[in-house]
């Protein structure tokens, strides 16, 4: 019998609501089991925050301290174009169900954020 080794994630992800005006954002956390000069590294996402990089261990309980300004800065930029489209009743509903459910304040803000991710 053939001896099969199981490749193991190691990865273990934690997830962070992080409230701001009366909105709930997540931030991710993977902890990536990298050492970079000396350093463990963690791996963030906060795609409100534009966030999406390798951080030192360290650095983290600074960036949990900042990250609502950082939230709320980039959600104050200005919006000055339009796209609409049509969509079936019965699909708008199922949309706003799913904005509402990931703590989007609008239908707007989901789809921008799904269409704007990796």
């Amino acid at each position: 019998m053939q001896n099969i080794k199981k490749s193991i994630n190691k990865k273990k992800t934690t997830t962070i609501i992080i409230p701001a005006k009366f909105k709930k954002y997540p931030l991710e956390i993977t902890y990536t089991w990298k050492i970079k000069k000396g350093e463990e590294m963690v791996h963030v996402v906060c795609k409100w925050a534009k966030i999406d990089k390798d951080y030192r261990r360290r650095q983290i309980p600074v960036l949990l301290k900042n990250i609502e300004d950082l939230i709320l800065i980039e959600q104050k930029q200005t919006k000055n174009s339009n796209i609409n489209i049509r969509v079936k009743q019965k699909d708008k509903d199922l949309i706003q169900e799913y904005a509402l459910r990931w703590g989007y304040n609008s239908i707007s803000e989901y789809m921008l954020a799904k269409a704007l991710s990796k």
